[in-house]
C-alpha cells in the first residue's frame, strides 16, 4: 500500500471515530435537554453521575483515538496544513473533555506555604527583615485566591509590631555585646532577648555561646581560687573570688535549664530536628519529607487562645476547592504549649 492510500485511511479513520464522539456528545446534550435544567444534574436531580460520566468517559476515548489517526497523517505527509489543523482541534476537543472529566482543579496554594513557613523559619534565625518580607508575600498569595489570611496576617502583624517595639531594646544589648564580646552578662542577656521575641534558634545559639563562655570563664576563675587558696596572704581575696565562681556556676545552671526549655518549644514549633533527618539536611532547617506541612501560627506563641488559628485551619480544610500540596502553574497546628518567660522571670 502506498504512502497516499496509508495518509488517507487515517483521515477516514480518524473521521468514523469523530463521528462515534459527536454522537455521544448529542447523547449527552439530550439527556440534560431531558432533564430541562443543567443545574438539576449537577445537584443530583438529573441524570445519575455515574451515567453522564460514563458518556463523556466513552466520547473521550473516542477522542484520543482521533488524535492518534490524525497524528499519524501529520506525521505521514507533515506539510500538508489541513491535516495539521484537524489535528490542533481534535487536541483542544481532547482536553475539554479531559477537563470535564477530571473537574475543576482546585487552586494551588504551594506557594502560599513555602512563604509561611520560611518567614517563621527567618524568624527564628533572627532575620526580621526577610521574615516580613516573607510573611507579607504569603497573605498576597491568599488574597489572590480570595481566601481569608488567617494565621499568615497574624504573622506579619506580630512580627511587626515585636519588631518595632524591641528594636532600640536589641540595639542596646548588641552594643553591650560588641563592647565586650567575651562579657558572660551582656551575652546572656542577648540571648533572653532574643527569646523575649521568639527568635527561637537565634536565642538558642546565642545561649549555647554564653554557656560555653560562663564554662571557660568558671573553669579560668576554678584554676585562680586553687592558687590563692595556697596563699594565706590574701584571705579577702579569695573570699570574693569564690564568691564570683559560685555565681558564674549558677549562672552555668540557669542557661542549662533554659536550653533544656527552648529545646522543647522548638519541637512544637519549628521544623524537626535533626534526628531522622537525612545527613545532608542536617542542622539546614529543611524539611525533608514528601509533604510539607504548615508551621504552627506565630501566635500560638505569645496566648493560648487560639480559636482564631483553628477556625481558619478547619475552613482551608474543609475546602474542596484548594490544595496546600499542589503546585502552580508554570508562568494541624500542633499542641499548645504554655508560653513561659525564660531568664531570671523564668524562675
Amino acid at each position: 500500500m502506498s504512502t497516499y492510500a496509508i495518509f488517507e485511511k487515517h483521515k477516514q479513520t480518524a473521521a468514523e471515530h469523530e463521528s462515534n464522539v459527536q454522537s455521544r456528545l448529542e447523547e449527552f446534550s439530550a439527556c440534560l435537554r431531558h432533564q430541562k435544567a443543567i443545574q438539576n444534574y449537577a445537584s443530583g436531580g438529573g441524570i445519575p453521575t455515574e451515567a453522564a460520566a460514563k458518556i463523556i468517559r466513552a466520547a473521550a476515548v473516542q477522542q484520543r483515538l482521533v488524535v492518534r489517526e490524525y497524528r499519524e497523517a501529520a506525521r505521514l505527509r507533515p506539510r500538508d496544513v489541513d491535516t495539521k489543523d484537524r489535528l490542533r482541534t481534535a487536541s483542544a476537543v481532547l482536553r475539554s473533555l479531559q477537563a470535564s472529566i477530571d473537574g475543576p482543579k482546585p487552586k494551588p496554594l504551594r506557594r502560599f506555604l513555602a512563604h509561611y513557613n520560611l518567614s517563621i523559619r527567618y524568624w527564628d534565625l533572627g532575620k526580621a527583615k526577610q521574615a516580613l518580607a516573607e510573611a507579607e508575600k504569603a497573605c498576597q498569595e491568599l488574597k489572590k485566591h480570595h481566601l481569608p489570611c488567617g494565621c499568615a496576617e497574624h504573622n506579619l502583624l506580630l512580627m511587626a509590631q515585636v519588631h518595632t517595639e524591641f528594636k532600640s531594646e536589641h540595639r542596646r544589648f548588641q552594643e553591650a555585646v560588641d563592647r565586650s564580646p567575651e562579657a558572660v552578662g551582656p551575652n546572656y542577656e542577648l540571648g533572653i532577648h532574643y527569646f523575649d521575641k521568639r527568635m527561637l534558634v537565634r536565642a538558642e545559639a546565642q545561649l549555647r555561646h554564653t554557656r560555653d563562655r560562663a564554662r571557660a570563664v568558671t573553669a579560668l576563675q576554678l584554676v585562680e581560687q586553687d592558687k590563692q587558696a595556697s596563699c594565706d596572704d590574701d584571705a579577702a581575696w579569695s573570699y570574693v573570688d569564690g564568691k564570683k565562681a559560685r555565681r558564674m556556676l549558677q549562672m552555668l545552671e540557669d542557661v542549662e535549664d533554659d536550653l533544656d526549655f527552648i529545646g522543647g518549644l522548638r519541637e512544637l514549633w519549628c521544623v524537626e530536628e535533626d534526628a531522622g533527618k537525612a545527613e545532608e539536611l542536617q542542622a539546614t532547617g529543611i524539611r525533608d519529607g514528601s509533604r510539607p506541612h504548615l508551621l504552627p501560627c506565630m501566635h500560638r506563641r505569645y496566648s493560648q487562645d487560639c480559636t482564631a488559628c483553628d477556625a481558619w485551619w478547619n475552613e482551608l480544610c474543609s475546602s474542596t476547592d484548594i490544595s496546600l500540596f499542589a503546585q502552580a502553574p508554570k508562568q494541624p497546628h500542633c499542641a499548645r504549649p504554655k508560653s513561659a518567660p525564660l531568664g531570671r522571670s523564668m524562675r
